[in-house]
């Protein structure tokens, strides 16, 4: 190949590149209501490929929800953080490279879109949107993963179009925090600890937790605003959707939460799960974490596909969010 030639040659490829994994912003139907379409399409979006934390396609589709909640009219921004995790080139993990470390250095993105209120409070909604990495098949995580982001996304549409009374919850601030990072990079939870000695999970929340400030009368703030509650959800769109309220959420919002949802099945579970809202469970802040532990026979399977979603039932747990956010504050 001629010099003149490979030059325009790696020009074109780096215009592609930079073409190619520009941010897309979703298009949506402009309802007031949780609308089926909508979140068929973000579930298009979320299921196309597999994307963990680390790999182009995690950042790409972090970029896609930056610019798509933007779009809604939400002060959105990342949050990057760096991780040390499991090296899958290494072939103690199964990789190829003979001289790859064990462990290396990746970026996550926790993104962030907060809509304002108008009480001096704050109430975080948080969801994992990284899917977990397996070798051997392609896993796009539709219910792990897709249901709570999908869902996430289209409630932060509708709540902008909603108002609060003063003294309920939803008058607060609403922070939306997409966590990247929650799947361990090997194939079971505490693998990196027997392995490494390294905590190979919940990366993006550990490190939102971590930088958690107090105000001046002790309370934990975020964006200035103390925080009245934090709402974890994960695996919520089965389409046998039976949700649980797991042991260690607060009690009072518990059943709150219950009494406010009359168009799903949920209950309190006598059980404590690790999952996302575990950082938080040592800074005495009332938090609520939600998930379907019933619907468990695709979980990490390649059976995890749009095809075990019900999006009438990711739409009516919404509505019991809305419900819930329209109760006295506690």
């Amino acid at each position: 190949m001629k010099p003149t030639l490979f030059i325009w040659t790696t020009i074109l490829i780096g215009l592609f590149t930079i073409f190619n994994s520009a941010a897309t912003t979703l298009s949506f139907q402009n309802s007031p209501q949780f609308s089926i379409e909508n979140l068929k399409k973000s579930m298009e979006w979320f299921t196309a490929e597999p994307h963990p934390m680390g790999s182009k396609n995690q950042s790409k589709l972090a970029a896609d929800l930056k610019q798509t909640l933007n779009q809604f009219g939400l002060l959105t921004s990342e949050i990057k953080f760096k991780a040390t995790i499991p090296n899958t080139d290494s072939p103690q993990f199964g990789g190829l490279q003979k001289d790859a470390f064990l462990t290396k250095e990746v970026t996550g993105y926790n993104i962030v879109s907060t809509l304002k209120g108008k009480s001096d409070c704050s109430v975080l909604i948080g969801g994992h949107y990284d899917t977990k990495y397996f070798k051997d098949f392609k896993f796009v995580g539709a219910n792990d993963g897709g249901s709570s982001t999908i869902l996430m996304m289209e409630l932060a549409r509708v709540l902008k179009k909603t108002k609060f009374k003063e003294n309920m919850l939803g008058s607060c601030n609403i922070n939306f925090i997409f966590f990247d990072g929650e799947e361990s990079v090997l194939p079971n939870w505490i693998d990196g600890e027997n392995t490494l000695k390294l905590q190979d999970n919940t990366y993006g929340s550990r490190d939102f937790s971590n930088k958690l400030t107090k105000n001046k009368n002790g309370k934990f703030i975020f964006e200035k605003k103390p925080i009245n509650l934090i709402l974890i959800i994960d695996m919520i769109g089965h389409k046998n959707q039976e949700l649980l309220i797991t042991k260690g959420s607060h009690s009072d919002y518990s059943k709150s939460f219950i009494q406010s949802a009359n168009k799903i099945k949920i209950n309190e579970a006598n059980f404590l799960m690790e999952d996302d809202h575990t950082p938080f469970l040592s800074l005495n802040i009332p938090l609520l974490h939600i998930i379907d532990w019933k619907n468990v026979e695709e979980w990490h399977t390649k059976k995890d596909t749009p095809d075990i979603i019900s999006y009438e039932a990711i739409a009516n747990f919404g509505e019991s969010i809305i419900q819930f956010l329209s109760t006295k504050r506690i």
